[in-house]
């Protein structure tokens, strides 16, 4: 009967070495893509909040920017109305995306 040599293909060990390396590698590349898009998905949750303390209290708010982004400040009425449309551009990768809040109402409008 033949037997093999012990160097003929990966052992166990070595298949798990490689195996954990190529899991780290995508962990932290899967991390860095998540980091860069992060705002572009919290945003409306916050937007919608301070549209909804604001319809609430019957009072005037800003939407203060709490990113990087630098966008000038959102303006609700006491009714939860914008009184400037405009686009926000967020990163996206190697490209931007971007979310446009409508006059009046303030409706976003999700843009790829």
């Amino acid at each position: 009967m033949d037997r093999q040599s012990p160097r003929s293909g990966f052992a166990l060990l070595e298949l798990l070495v490689s195996v954990m390396v190529l899991s780290v590698l995508t962990v932290l590349t899967v991390r860095l893509i998540h980091f860069t898009s992060q705002a572009y998905y919290t945003f409306p949750d916050q937007y919608t909040r301070i549209k909804s303390e604001s319809i609430l209290t019957g009072e005037k708010r800003d939407y203060e920017d709490e990113t990087e982004m630098d966008y000038p400040p959102i303006r609700f009425s006491e009714y939860g109305n914008i009184n400037q449309a405009r686009t926000i551009s967020f990163p996206k990768g190697q490209s931007f995306t971007g979310i446009i809040l409508e006059l009046g109402p303030g409706a976003l409008v999700f843009r790829d």
